[in-house]
């Protein structure tokens, strides 16, 4: 069964500033050092329109999704909007585990009872060095060969370190794909969200993004 991602999670926004003096007077800044949105991803500022759409406002939350208790118990917790419906993912004799690559999906939360179409799915990728930038490359080069052609930028996901990758989606369009890999105690955990109408669900995904913890439970 064919799974798209389009969400997407998260990360630190990591500036790096630098001064110094000379005769009481302080150094201006050296030419050549804007942000890179490069597979090494660096500090990234606001950025409206394509291809990160900053300027998208959050959707109100409704669901708390990670914690004890609920249906998907995760390393982290986020909020999604009101009647999305949270189940967990298991395995069956059939079909075997749900997965791409080296990456096993944990939970999955469906827009449609909502009135929207779309899924955030949760996903843990094992067995890959590295941080939160290599993990969430790893499950994209399973996705989508579309997904060579990512951006990437490191962020904050509410409260948690990530990487964010935006890329051509499956069906094309204006608005590009979206999938995040946010830093967790047990390792980075990947967000997506699996939507013909990125444009649609972009709220959601704001919200995902901003709300993310780490679950203390």
């Amino acid at each position: 069964m064919e799974r798209r991602t389009c969400v997407a999670v998260l990360a630190a926004l990591t500036i790096g500033l630098t001064g110094g003096c000379t005769d009481g007077k302080e150094e201006p800044p050296s030419a050549g050092t804007s942000p890179s949105a490069s597979p090494s991803a660096t500090a990234s500022p606001v950025t409206p329109g394509p291809p990160w759409h900053d300027e998208v406002a959050a959707a109100a939350a409704g669901t708390t999704v990670g914690g004890k208790g609920t249906p998907c118990e995760l390393p982290v917790t986020f909020s999604v909007p009101a009647r999305w419906k949270v189940e967990a993912v298991k395995g069956s004799a059939e079909f075997g585990e749900a997965r791409l690559g080296k990456a096993l999906m944990l939970c999955e939360i469906d827009a449609r009872p909502a009135g929207s179409i779309g899924f955030l799915r949760v996903w843990r990728v094992d067995g890959v060095a590295g941080g939160a930038e290599e993990h969430l490359k790893h499950f994209l080069d399973a996705y989508s060969p579309k997904a060579a052609d990512a951006e990437y930028r490191r962020l904050k996901a509410g409260t948690l370190d990530a990487v964010e990758a935006s890329y051509p989606g499956k069906d094309g369009g204006a608005v590009n794909d979206r999938a995040v890999a946010v830093s967790s105690l047990y390792g980075p955990i990947v967000l997506s969200l699996d939507t013909p109408e990125p444009t649609e669900l972009l709220p959601a995904y704001q919200l995902v993004k901003q709300s993310a913890r780490i679950n203390r439970d």
